[in-house]
């Protein structure tokens, strides 16, 4: 009787240990990689060109493309998605793996008297807004308090939506939709009723955020929604020192609105979880932010941005020369992220053989790569054949500053027949659909795929 209560417990003690072989791994290598200087472009990160004038920029990673109501929806539920699409070179965009930016653009002052809302609209609402001809121009400032106007706006952004939310080419939406240029400001001075506050302002945020995801969506200035659900920001005035350290200020500490009076909190922690962009402001040539003298200051404003794009008020390639050139070069290499593999582990399952690597990844950038593209995992023999190959999910879009440990399976590699084999890592575009992030990372590389580790099977 006694041997009997012991048998459930040998056979429990068994099956652990039978369970322990199971997880038994094998080491096949370790190898550390050294890091090399930091690539000058990649996607996602760099500059951003004027979407209506196409050119081919090395250092553009982007296209700005302002959406103007009046073009995109002439008449009311009609999208002329052609016409924006062709105006803004998409396809010669795309295919050069440029990415776009866009913003809706409701009022846009300039020299002459004119509206940049449909005409429709315009009869629909009565009216309602103000024509105004001030220190920025002449132009149509609607009344975005108006029921119809906001109902007209939530259509639009919806079609917006199920035209681009799914495109891998654009990358981000610029909440423009409200002031001048959209950029949440208007020239009360030229007659125009102040701003419209949080409790108007916030249902055309939230037309946004029911169509697109949060980490694709940037404010102009930090407010409590755009906190609260982890947007990101842009300042058409960058590199401005005392413009410029206001707008921190207003990020680090909140600020009163100099709108409406409003108090509006901070959002000091934006940039991990969405990006900053903005343009250089046109107060000063560009030459200027790069001087030996200025430069150090426009690099300080960038780290303490967190930037990941300048555009598209911002240099051309060749436009800068000499040590100007040298301070653009660098200022592109220190913006937005950095990623590379540190260290590599390779193990082999004791009975399955199953391989699993385990790569240590390191961002020197500044902010996060905010999209979680694919790994690509490649084996290659002695000869340098690819054997296998494979994609494996990673949560890029986390991997702020530091160094992050992810681990991947390689599914089938381990039936290859014993040799040596090399293990090649890269980050798959997915508008291109192979291998196209420049890594930080002292190795022998075929493209953008890096060899991290040698081993024997």
């Amino acid at each position: 009787m006694q041997a009997r209560r012991w048998i459930p417990l040998l056979l429990l003690g068994l099956l652990l240990a039978a369970a322990a072989l199971l997880r038994l791994r094998i080491p096949l290598t370790a190898e550390e990689i050294p890091a090399s200087n930091k690539p000058v472009t990649n996607p996602m990160k760099g500059l951003a060109a004027w979407g209506e004038n196409y050119r081919q920029d090395p250092y553009v990673s982007f296209a700005y493309v302002p959406v103007y109501w009046n073009e995109l929806e002439p008449r009311q539920g009609e999208y002329d998605f052609a016409s924006l699409e062709e105006r803004c070179h998409f396809a010669q965009w795309r295919a050069d793996g440029v990415r776009l930016i866009l913003r809706l653009v409701p009022d846009t002052p300039s020299e002459e008297r004119h509206m940049d809302i449909p005409q429709w609209l315009y009869d629909a609402m009565d009216g309602a807004g103000t024509w105004y001809d001030g220190d920025y121009g002449q132009g149509f400032s609607p009344d975005y308090e108006n029921e119809l106007f906001r109902q007209a706006h939530r259509a639009l952004i919806t079609a917006l939506g199920q035209r681009y939310a799914d495109d891998p080419q654009v990358a981000f939406i610029e909440l423009g939709s409200l002031g001048h240029w959209g950029e949440w400001h208007v020239d009360t001075g030229a007659g125009i009723a102040p701003f419209p506050t949080q409790t108007v302002t916030d249902g055309y945020v939230q037309d946004y955020l029911a169509i697109f995801s949060p980490d694709r969506l940037l404010l102009r200035r930090p407010y409590t929604i755009g906190r609260d659900h982890g947007l990101g920001l842009y300042n058409d005035s960058f590199g401005l020192p005392g413009s410029h350290e206001e707008w921190l200020s207003w990020i680090s500490d909140g600020y009163q609105s100099d709108q409406n009076g409003e108090w509006l909190p901070g959002m000091p922690d934006f940039w991990r979880s969405a990006p900053f962009g903005g343009e250089f402001s046109p107060q000063q040539e560009d030459a200027w932010y790069f001087s030996a003298d200025q430069f150090p200051t426009t690099l300080a404003l960038l780290q303490q941005s967190h930037t990941t794009f300048l555009g598209p008020n911002a240099p051309a390639y060749g436009e800068l020369s000499g040590t100007e050139a040298d301070h653009l070069r660098t200022l592109l290499a220190e913006m937005g992220y950095t990623l590379g593999v540190r260290d590599c582990k390779l193990w082999r399952a004791a009975f399955s053989r199953a391989l699993q690597a385990e790569l240590t990844w390191e961002n020197t950038g500044l902010a996060p790569l905010y999209a979680d593209w694919p790994v690509a995992l490649e084996l290659r023999d002695e000869t340098g054949q690819t054997v296998w190959s494979g994609q494996a999910d990673a949560p890029f879009s986390d991997l702020g500053p530091g160094r992050h440990t992810l681990t991947f399976s390689l599914p089938g590699a381990g039936a290859l027949p014993g040799g040596t084999y090399t293990l090649w890592v890269g980050i798959t575009d997915p508008l291109t659909g192979i291998p196209g992030v420049a890594l930080q990372m002292e190795t022998e590389h075929d493209g953008a795929l890096y060899r991290v580790a040698t081993f024997s099977l």
